[in-house]
């Protein structure tokens, strides 16, 4: 009984770190999402540069590898207001840099 429980758990951690090595699928039509803020209604104006820092402030609390985004568009709200809204797509982690030792804080770790 005690082998074969060391069996079962040594292929359950062979198994997930098999999975782990897996690339996963990148389907754009399913990995944008937005972000919005809003304004008291100003016509068909541009944002102003407030307006794009915030969604910035956005877009890079939730992406942490980076953004690309497609420019701003304005949408009708309530009570004379509009939304400032952008679309985006985070940049994947697959694309990380590898990890260079030579910059790492060795006392941090330890």
């Amino acid at each position: 009984m005690g082998r074969s429980l060391y069996l079962v758990v040594l292929l359950g951690i062979l198994t997930g770190a098999l999975a782990a090595c897996v690339p996963i699928a990148l389907d754009p039509a399913r990995d944008q999402f937005g972000t919005a803020t809003a304004r008291l209604g100003a016509a068909e104006a541009a944002p102003s540069d407030a307006q794009l820092a915030e969604l910035d402030r956005k877009a890079r609390a939730v992406c942490t590898t980076g953004y690309q985004g497609q420019p701003p568009t304005i949408q009708p709200a309530q009570n004379g207001q509009q939304l400032v809204d952008q679309r985006l797509r985070c940049g994947h982690y697959d694309r990380l840099q590898p990890l260079n030792f030579d910059t790492v804080v060795w006392s941090n770790i330890f």
